[in-house]
């Protein structure tokens, strides 16, 4: 089993459906699809073929074609009910129990995703394609620059209570190679927020 990362350009009708037809022509089955019009995951059942990886690459729309050989289970929430309970429990009683549970989630998230890239760049902006299409942030993009490193985002799923467990995952992302503790900030733009790691 493999998973598919796609980055989505440009969403529009009929992009999944071309993209499924491509891998059931191939006679692969699709085991599980997870994602937004930011990104898709799409678990595959067999072998992906370079030739399959270029072909789902040249569908319109699409923007980077990834593959996953790891081994991983999806679990999800509805956000609306999800932050809800936040509320209600964590941001009263404990607010800074969400920092440290996206913290400790960003490290693993990494940490696994290392397994399979070893560069830390691509498996950063890997794990914040995966973390677009699981809902937990809508990635626009990474820049890095001398001692500081800036990830845009247009939104993210905890922003009405401050995005406490996204500071934790990014937090978490930079850390769990190093001993080094790292500053986060959160700038809001106009339409989009700056997460400054220093």
């Amino acid at each position: 089993m493999v998973w598919l990362l796609l980055s989505i350009s440009r969403d529009r009708p009929g992009l999944l459906n071309d993209v499924t037809g491509l891998i059931k022509a191939r006679n692969l089955n699709i085991k599980n699809i997870v994602g937004n019009n930011y990104a898709v995951l799409i678990e595959i059942d067999g072998e992906v073929s370079d030739e399959l990886i270029n072909a789902v690459s040249n569908v319109n729309g699409i923007n980077t074609v990834n593959v996953i050989g790891l081994s991983f289970t999806i679990l999800g929430f509805v956000q609306e009910n999800f932050m809800k309970a936040l509320l209600f429990y964590v941001m009263e009683r404990e607010p800074e129990l969400l920092e440290r549970l996206g913290y400790e989630y960003g490290k693993e998230l990494i940490r696994y995703v290392l397994n399979s890239i070893r560069d830390f760049r691509d498996a950063l902006y890997f794990s914040l394609r995966i973390l677009t299409a699981l809902g937990i942030i809508v990635l626009i993009n990474v820049r890095f620059m001398m001692g500081t490193t800036t990830i845009s985002i247009a939104r993210a799923f905890d922003e009405d209570v401050g995005m406490p467990m996204t500071k934790g995952i990014i937090r978490g992302l930079f850390e769990a190679i190093s001993n080094i503790k790292h500053n986060v900030r959160i700038k809001r733009g106009d339409s989009h927020y700056d997460i400054i790691i220093t």
